[in-house]
């Protein structure tokens, strides 16, 4: 079983107030997930503005096939148009953000309908720290429920009780290496799609560009915030970290977690509790 997942923290993702619709449409999360690949808003990160409509209009179609006419598809497009302007003004940008049209969307709420088939390294961590709700640095069966449901809803399938503890025995027969009955960060590397090392490219030189220095802050900064928080700055830590251990291997979360509280002590000038741009130099020259 592969789940293929972009993270995002869902404290980032920006809080739409929705009209009452005439009709309720609601978008499964599998047909959502589907139109996002189909148009490549993963790698992007955005769609462009002017296949808005075209995107919308899509959507509601494979989701109600032949049961919707014209007034119910320009219902919904009108709908959702006005929930992004509600965010980004009257004016919208040339792009639209990944994390601003999902979050317009009328859909079933799941968390794995924010990612793509090939998961950022801080996208991973975010995602941890979604299921991972008591904050023990480790996935128990509870949390691994959660997990299963939300990516069998994000196929489309049903889970019945049964079939999900089914697949948590085959999960963790496989996956679970130490076999302490919950998946580390590590062991959960192996079940989902998680880039190579990023920093690989750059741990090894003498001396980082302008254009090295850019290409690391919009990498890590995943959701186009213009600094990194936690999640971001942990993942950018763990690449870094991995690369000078010579190891593919995760760094442990409670390892990564001490290292990050004493690379903020050092590098967090403004207690922002986050990493600005001009801080990254600070960040990586610490490190």
């Amino acid at each position: 079983m592969e789940i293929s997942g972009w993270l995002n923290d869902p404290q980032r993702v920006p809080k739409v107030k929705r009209k009452v619709m005439e009709r309720k449409f609601r978008i499964s999360p599998a047909t959502l997930r589907n139109e996002l690949e189909n148009n490549d808003v993963y790698n992007n990160n955005y769609l462009e503005t002017v296949l808005l409509d075209e995107f919308l209009t899509n959507l509601v179609m494979k989701e109600y096939v032949w049961q919707l006419n014209r007034q119910d598809i320009k219902c919904f497009n009108t709908e959702v148009i006005g929930n992004i302007k509600e965010t980004l003004g009257d004016k919208l940008p040339t792009k639209i953000n990944k994390e601003v049209l999902i979050a317009a969307i009328p859909a079933e709420n799941n968390y794995l309908v924010r990612i793509g088939h090939r998961i950022p390294s801080s996208d991973f961590l975010k995602l941890w720290r979604n299921y991972d709700t008591d904050h023990s640095g480790y996935l128990e069966i509870k949390e691994l429920q959660l997990l299963v449901r939300d990516f069998a809803q994000l196929v489309g399938e049903d889970v019945s009780d049964k079939d999900l503890n089914t697949a948590l025995e085959e999960l963790m027969s496989e996956f679970d290496v130490n076999k302490d009955g919950r998946l580390e960060l590590e062991e959960l590397s192996h079940l989902m799609s998680v880039e190579d090392n990023f920093m690989k490219a750059f741990c090894s030189r003498q001396y980082l560009t302008r254009k090295d220095f850019d290409r690391i802050f919009a990498h890590y900064d995943t959701d186009s915030t213009g600094y990194l928080d936690k999640e971001e700055v942990m993942a950018l830590l763990n690449d870094i970290l991995k690369y000078h251990e010579s190891s593919d291997a995760h760094i442990p979360v409670p390892v990564l977690k001490e290292v990050y509280k004493e690379v903020m002590k050092a590098c967090d000038t403004n207690n922002s509790n986050t990493i600005q741009k001009c801080e990254l130099a600070l960040l990586l020259t610490s490190v």
